[in-house]
């Protein structure tokens, strides 16, 4: 487990430091930052804790995944607290009818989350066995909270 924390971590640090980097050396426009309140900071803490536990999975892509999760992040968490107009989002995709602005901050989270989705369904399935049967799941359940 601790491998797989530390790979975690590893991968999270360098991606988050990339987004940190690239939002400090682009110009962000004045309308493309995100304030972010405290509550959006907590939650996003929780997200990280989440990520290191995550790590207790025995399955190296989980954790990899995990990382790159963290990595966006730690880098929206960071920008969130430093910067006081908000989270810079300094690229800038434009259509005929949209605009849509974010930082690679975003596109690491969102990544890490699909490939968290993807790397779980894999492990869950390979260790099926372990599983409670559906019956004894729900008397699990009723067992724990009717009281």
């Amino acid at each position: 487990m601790l491998l797989r924390a530390v790979t975690a971590v590893l991968l999270a640090l360098p991606l988050a430091a990339a987004d940190l980097v690239h939002k400090a050396l682009v110009e962000t426009l004045s309308w493309a930052y995100h304030v972010r309140s405290g509550a959006w900071v907590a939650l996003s803490l929780v997200v990280l804790a989440g990520c290191l536990g995550l790590t207790r999975v025995p399955s190296f892509a989980v954790a990899v995944a995990a990382g790159i999760t963290a990595g966006g992040v730690a880098g929206n968490v960071a920008s969130a607290v430093t910067s006081a107009p908000g989270v810079p989002n300094p690229i800038v995709v434009e259509t005929s009818t949209h605009v849509v602005a974010f930082n690679l901050a975003d596109v690491f989270t969102l990544v890490g989350i699909a490939l968290l989705m993807g790397t779980l369904i894999v492990v869950t399935a390979q260790n099926r066995e372990r599983l409670l049967p559906p019956r004894a799941f729900v008397r699990e359940l009723r067992r724990r909270y009717s009281r």
